[in-house]
């Protein structure tokens, strides 16, 4: 097992070379500042596994969370890309990990960068008595829709992070280089008391990790549920590494959250979660109170179970109707290792896709749709994809790209070919058209 003193931001110190070459062409690409190199004191060692996730409004605000050895004065130092003086935000040292259940006592702590400009470049660094991270970009989001953009999805990825889903996580940001956030649908690792798992992750998740915004659903996995021999102290190995804005109602637990980014509304769900009744009012409630044209949710396991033997009956009978009532426009999950997307009820209501982003796979069924009254329009076995979804004024387009295959895949299309593609339009009167 590697220790997580020599891993930074995803990935490995004897990387950095390699590492910095590559950031500043992507960099430059992107407009913002190069990074520097992590140094540190005599005996210490920089923070590792930092990333970025979203507070309730990313447009003014950007959240950063980390592990260090537990040097005191540990700080995020923030300022603009384009020049000025650094702005010093403390950090908060989140709960007490253990070796036993999340693979590593390494203290984590997170920072929240407050009173941003939207739609701003920045660059901060991790700092503490001993130490300091690279210098890292971040892009706050614009205040409302102020012009096109994308945002990835993704599939369960769980098992052999650092292989398979590393190469798909690869793909996604060379298919669209300046996707602004990640959606990431659950299961993120296999065992979470394995520190590797964490390792192989974060390299998976690679630069994209610590510059821009990832929002993941927790599954199954991270919370021990439905497997054997697991041990997660209420997901606290996930809880430990990534921070969801909390606050936004009474009694919210630390795996499901709201967040708005440039026009549109974004609810993550925990589906294994025990509060799921809580879960469809808090839905309910942001879904009541958008502001703005487009509404996507994030899930482990949908309401539409895509196996055979599976039914996702809490999903269905506690979340589902919130979001047809609501007509969301798009819900995002994983949970089969498998493709599957469809419709409950007419044509031009909620878009439900499920998809798969790592190396296990599954075999589909279309019982469970059948069962609750669903049409399953596409599906696909042994194959992996990706999700490029295009935010436009007017239109929403979503599409899956073939990312890796197993051995006996459904599709004939080659690595980086469309596998299904679908386009959500809304015109001045809010009517919604669906076509595929």
């Amino acid at each position: 097992m590697r220790d997580d003193a020599s891993w930074t931001y995803g990935v490995g110190v004897n990387r950095a070379v390699a590492v910095a070459v590559a950031a500043v062409a992507g960099l430059a690409m992107l407009g913002l500042a190069c990074e520097s190199a992590p140094t540190t004191a005599a005996g210490g060692t920089p923070p590792s596994f930092i990333v970025l996730n979203p507070t309730a409004d990313p447009s003014t605000s950007q959240t950063v969370t980390w592990r260090s050895s537990a040097y005191a004065d540990q700080r995020i130092i923030v300022r603009p890309a384009a020049g000025g003086n650094g702005i010093t935000f403390k950090a908060t040292r989140k709960p007490a990990t253990s070796v036993d259940t999340t693979g590593s006592a390494r203290p984590a702590y997170t920072a929240t960068a407050t009173g941003l400009k939207p739609g701003t470049s920045y660059t901060y660094v991790v700092k503490n008595a001993h130490a300091i991270s690279a210098t890292l970009p971040f892009t706050t989001a614009t205040s409302g829709y102020t012009g096109p953009w994308s945002f990835i999805g993704l599939g369960d990825t769980q098992v052999k992070n650092a292989d398979v889903p590393a190469k798909i996580v690869s793909r996604a940001f060379h298919t669209v280089p300046r996707a602004r956030i990640v959606l990431q649908a659950g299961d993120s690792v296999n065992r979470p008391y394995i520190h590797q798992e964490w390792v192989d992750l974060f390299r998976a998740m690679g630069r994209s990790g610590s510059t821009r915004d990832w929002l993941i659903s927790i599954g199954n996995h991270e919370q021990c549920i439905l497997v054997k021999s697991c041990q997660s102290d209420d997901a606290l190995a996930f809880r430990t590494y990534f921070t969801w804005p909390g606050g936004q109602v009474d009694g919210q637990r630390p795996t499901w959250f709201a967040t708005d980014y440039q026009g549109v509304r974004f609810v993550v769900i925990d589906s294994f979660g025990p509060d799921l009744a809580e879960q469809a009012e808090f839905l309910d409630q942001q879904l009541s109170d958008n502001p703005y044209k487009w509404s996507v949710v994030l899930m482990h396991a949908g309401p539409f179970a895509s196996r055979g033997d599976r039914t996702n009956s809490k999903v269905f009978s506690l979340v589902q109707p919130v979001l047809e009532r609501h007509d969301v426009d798009l819900v995002l999950a994983g949970h089969d290792h498998s493709y599957a997307r469809g419709f409950h009820g007419g044509h031009h209501t909620t878009v439900y896709a499920t998809s798969d982003s790592g190396p296990k796979y599954y075999s589909s069924s279309k019982t469970d749709w059948v069962r609750r009254g669903a049409t399953r329009v596409r599906w696909g076995t042994d194959v992996s994809t990706f999700q490029i979804i295009d935010v436009r004024r007017d239109t929403l387009t979503y599409r899956a790209i073939v990312a890796a295959k197993g051995a006996h895949p459904t599709t004939s299309r080659p690595l980086g070919a469309t596998l299904d593609k679908v386009v959500i339009s809304k015109d001045a009167e809010g009517t919604k058209t669906v076509t595929w």
